[in-house]
């Protein structure tokens, strides 16, 4: 491991490496720059491999240096609206939280401010200035979520943690584990829906397992609702033929995770739903969380129009509590503004559905849906991995039926070269877009 003094040394060499690098492939051309963003997307869900220390994991290092290399392109920064207006609600949060600051004097707080502020504006801005067509974000998206089955790979074939009996595979926490196989699993779904090709539906088949399979071991219950929940919207999606399917679908996963519930861990999700050997840790996990939730709005009432602080953001275990406690009238302001957008977009999909070719792009959000089920339940708000994911999801969408095909116009998808700025994905991926 390299000592305290190299550190800063190679931060700095890497970081003017790859500024030099970004200037390259704009000046001269050079390989791929989707290849490039899409090991830092998959680097994302691997957020507890962290070989130079405890402060930092290489996804958090490979988004540190993708916005260094962004510096010399501010020029290109550019939101479409459904971006702008999430992006505008953060800064509000933000505003928020530091007024909270101001008036309970907690400049101590200031690392909860930073955190804050490379969590969500910064990975919104880095992305903003890649300016990603949507099969790039698209793309990226299908990085991510093979990054996450890889940490669901970990889960499965290495062990749990002693006396929960639950496992966090290559997350920091094994609710990071939880939330990105989330998005991994409904994004394999809309992949399985929008292509013909066989192979690519093994391949989504096979993360559908992998994923659910680690899902079920970090034993979050908020986790597998958030996923069946956000299955529940793709089926209406589907309307009638969707609703069927599903349903079928469901009577077969409830036979086998029945048959393989004795294999399970005590810790994994079905024991802590319907009974095992650590019901013990469960009541004390549930009383912990309501609590809590106690605890926050006793606060939001002390503070109800300035909040406490970005110190308070993390406590309550649900995100509207924590928006309201971290920046009271304004983190509630911001909080709508993200969500409310979000929720517009997902209702008016539901409403005109999409074409078959665009499932799996909108399977993205749905995937975001299934993140802000499991958030009411969890402290899960400002890490970067998922503001990248909610990021791509943004770009990502397609227009509905209602509207004419994006495909035959480039610059709907918010990138106004996407040959030469945002270039081609694999051909794996372009193929499961286009189908």
């Amino acid at each position: 491991m390299p000592t305290d003094f190299a550190l800063p040394l190679l931060g700095f060499a890497l970081s003017a490496a790859v500024v030099a690098v970004g200037i390259g492939f704009n000046r001269y051309g050079g390989p791929s720059p989707s290849w490039v963003l899409g090991i830092v997307a998959f680097l994302q869900p691997l957020n507890g491999v962290r070989p130079f220390g405890p402060s930092a994991s290489l996804g958090d290092l490979a988004l540190a240096l993708l916005a260094l290399g962004c510096l010399p392109f501010l020029g290109r920064l550019h939101m479409p609206p459904r971006v702008l207006v999430p992006f505008a609600g953060a800064l509000v949060m933000c505003a928020g939280g530091l007024l909270g600051m101001l008036v309970t004097d907690g400049w101590w707080e200031t690392p909860w401010l930073l955190r804050f502020l490379l969590g969500i504006p910064l990975v919104m801005i880095t992305l903003a200035i890649v300016r990603p067509s949507h099969q790039l974000a698209t793309w990226l998206a299908g990085c991510y979520a093979v990054g996450a089955t890889v940490s669901a790979i970990a889960a499965i074939t290495g062990p749990v943690v002693p006396g929960f009996a639950r496992a966090s595979g290559l997350g920091e926490h094994l609710m990071h584990l939880a939330v990105s196989t989330i998005f991994a699993v409904v994004l394999a779904i809309g992949w399985f829906v929008s292509t013909s090709s066989t192979w690519q539906r093994v391949l989504a088949s096979a993360i559908i397992v992998i994923c659910l399979w680690g899902q079920l071991l970090t034993g979050a219950r908020s986790a597998l609702l958030g996923t069946l929940l956000a299955v529940g919207y793709l089926a209406v999606l589907g309307r009638a033929r969707g609703v069927a399917i599903a349903g079928g679908m469901a009577l077969l996963a409830a036979a086998v995770l029945a048959a393989a519930m004795p294999a399970l861990p005590q810790g994994s999700t079905l024991h802590r739903i319907f009974g095992g050997e650590l019901t013990g840790l469960v009541t004390l996990s549930n009383g912990a969380h309501v609590q809590d939730a106690l605890e926050a709005i006793s606060e939001i009432g002390a503070h109800p129009l300035t909040g406490l602080g970005f110190a308070q953001g993390l406590d309550a275990h649900n995100l509207f509590l924590e928006a309201a406690n971290m920046g009271g009238v304004l983190g509630l302001a911001g909080f709508f503004l993200i969500w409310g957008t979000i929720g517009a977009l997902l209702v008016r999909q539901l409403r005109y559905g999409v074409r078959r070719k665009d499932w799996l792009r909108a399977s993205l959000l749905v995937g975001v849906a299934g993140y802000f089920v499991l958030a009411q339940l969890e402290n899960m708000v400002w890490d970067r991995h998922l503001w990248f994911f909610i990021t791509l999801a943004l770009y990502a969408l397609p227009r509905t039926l209602a509207d004419p095909d994006d495909r035959q116009d480039p610059q709907a998808s918010g990138s106004t070269s996407t040959s030469a700025a945002s270039p081609e994905p694999s051909p794996a991926w372009t193929t499961a877009t286009s189908q």
